[in-house]
């Protein structure tokens, strides 16, 4: 077992200063977030130490190079946003995103993304899973042929007021879990088992 953290924790550092935390207080792995640029809308969204957008051979190689040179590895890239978003030039948004974040891991030779399936808050758990239908197997697609996995976190993603009720991520419990299971049939996908969310 590899001891490590997110860098969402470290906003507004480089890449290279959040390798060197690392290093200096021993751990072996960063799950490296990888937002937009941008403002962000929440805590812990919009930090990105990684433009994935933007990434190309020579950044890839100077990437690789300092976790090599440190020892420190990158366990995934990290983008968790609504990808069930309600509005649809949003949504489209975020999941343009999070397919350039996994074309990143490839590149990068990570080949793991940690995100969320997403919620409309505003629907049943049921509801949701037709829409999970709709989104998801697809992208899922797009992984796999990219031969790239992604582990989806169960945070309930609950932290105001505006997200009552059911939050912004329908992936919370082992029952959801398995219903999302059914309609998603991946090797590719799998859960970034958070053991605070269960709190």
């Amino acid at each position: 077992m590899k001891i490590g953290f997110v860098s969402a924790i470290l906003d507004g550092w480089t890449f290279d200063e959040v390798i060197d935390v690392a290093v200096n207080y021993g751990y072996d792995c960063v799950e490296v977030a990888c937002w937009p640029q941008g403002k962000a809308e929440r805590r812990y969204s919009g930090v990105c130490h990684i433009d994935v957008k933007n990434l190309d051979e020579q950044t890839a190689t100077r990437i690789l190079k300092k976790c090599k040179d440190t020892g420190v590895e990158i366990s995934s890239l990290a983008y968790y946003p609504n990808t069930l978003d309600p509005d649809k030039e949003k949504q489209t948004f975020i999941i343009e995103h999070l397919k350039a974040v996994m074309r990143a891991s490839k590149m990068l030779n990570v080949n793991l993304v940690t995100t969320f399936i997403g919620r409309d808050q505003t629907k049943t758990v049921e509801e949701n899973i037709e829409e999970v239908k709709k989104v998801w197997p697809p992208l899922m697609d797009y992984a796999e042929s990219l031969g790239v996995k992604v582990a989806i976190e169960n945070c309930p993603m609950l932290f105001g007021s505006d997200q009552w009720p059911g939050g912004q991520n329908l992936f919370t419990s082992p029952s959801n879990w398995r219903k999302i299971f059914s309609v998603i049939q991946s090797d590719h996908l799998g859960v970034n088992f958070d053991p605070s969310h269960s709190v």
